[in-house]
């Protein structure tokens, strides 16, 4: 290759850069000239905001200056309720244990009285049983026998009668 061509070859690979440096400036003024716009956009927006935002701020800040003491001293209500509703909670669970514990001795103690008193029944059942049922039936078998006895003491005596008396009517009817 000769000079010639060197130089034009050059002279073509610098026009190149120059317009791509050209184009490049112009994209980043276009790009600054947008970012510039955003950034007033963005300031206006904000001192908006601010312009909107302090007053709600302010009130808020005061209306929390007004309720923090008032929250504090809800805050300790609220710690000394639940002390005494735990002290209360205690109590409770002490005086149902008391009272669960007396019921269980009372239960027992029932449990003991009802079993004594059917023992005791139990026992006079069966002394009644042998002391005064078995003798009262004894004695009943007793009278029942010469109730007996003596019923067929009537009948043989009235049977003799009847046997007596109609064989003399039967001699008198001949």
């Amino acid at each position: 290759m000769n000079h010639d061509t060197l130089t034009l070859l050059m002279v073509i690979f610098v026009a190149c850069t120059t317009i791509a440096i050209i184009f490049q400036a112009g994209l980043l003024f276009a790009l600054y000239k947008a970012v510039k716009r955003s950034s007033s956009r963005m300031e206006s927006i904000a001192a908006r905001l601010e312009e909107r935002a302090t007053p709600v701020l302010d009130i808020a800040r005061a209306i929390l200056d007004e309720a923090q003491p008032k929250i504090s001293e809800i805050t300790g209500n609220l710690a000394e309720t639940t002390a005494t509703i735990r002290a209360h909670a205690a109590h409770v669970a002490d005086t149902t244990g008391e009272i669960l514990n007396r019921a269980r001795m009372q239960a027992v103690r029932l449990d003991e009285m009802i079993s004594s008193t059917a023992n005791k029944v139990e026992e006079t059942t069966d002394f009644l049983q042998y002391s005064v049922v078995t003798p009262v039936r004894r004695v009943h078998a007793v009278f029942q026998a010469l109730s007996a006895g003596l019923a067929f003491f009537k009948n043989s005596r009235r049977h003799k009668k009847q046997h007596s008396g109609a064989a003399g009517e039967e001699e008198m009817f001949i």
